[in-house]
């Protein structure tokens, strides 16, 4: 979703998420902090976005 369909290709969060989302192939970042990261990423974006 960061690679292809995101609405901003800037940002200190978008470029967090993407090493982060990253990281979790090598498994030097856990799953949790993708996901934190990848949230704050669609906060700066302003993706509308509901955690069930």
């Amino acid at each position: 979703m960061l690679f292809a369909n995101w609405p901003v290709v800037s940002g200190t969060a978008f470029v967090l998420a993407l090493e982060a989302c990253a990281g979790t192939a090598t498994g030097t970042v856990t799953q949790e902090e993708a996901q934190s990261a990848f949230l704050a990423a669609a906060l700066e974006a302003r993706v509308v976005f509901r955690i069930a």
